[in-house]
C-alpha cells in the first residue's frame, strides 16, 4: 500500500553489528578514579588563585553596579535554614521580627 509520497526504506547493511557484544562495556578501564574530582579541585583552585587575585575589587564593583546581583550572591551563600538555639536577652522588637513573641 505504499503510495507515491511514502519513501522508500533504507535496506539495512547485515555486516553492520554493534561494536561489542550486550553487557560488554566500550571502555573497559572506564574513567580514571578521581578524574572527576581532579576536574573539579582544580577550578576550584583557579577560582581562588583568581578570587585573591582581585575578588574583593570584584565585589565591590558588583555592589555599586548590580546591587540585585550583589544581594543575590550573598543569599546563595546563605543556608536556607539556620538551625540553633538563641542565648542572652533580645529585644522585643527583634523577638516579634523573629516570631518568639509569646
Amino acid at each position: 500500500m505504499a503510495g507515491a509520497d511514502t519513501p522508500a526504506e533504507t535496506p539495512r547493511n547485515p555486516n553492520l553489528r554493534p561494536p561489542w557484544q550486550p553487557g560488554q562495556s566500550g571502555n573497559p578501564n572506564g574513567r580514571p578514579k578521581g578524574a572527576r574530582t581532579k576536574l573539579a579541585e582544580d577550578f576550584c583552585q583557579a577560582l581562588l588563585d583568581d578570587f585573591a587575585e582581585g575578588g574583593i575589587d570584584a565585589i565591590r564593583i558588583m555592589r555599586a553596579e548590580k546591587p540585585n546581583e550583589y544581594v543575590r550572591a550573598i543569599a546563595s551563600v546563605i543556608p536556607k535554614e539556620i538551625d540553633g538555639t538563641i542565648n542572652g536577652d533580645l529585644s522585643d522588637e527583634l523577638k516579634a521580627w523573629l516570631g518568639l513573641t509569646s
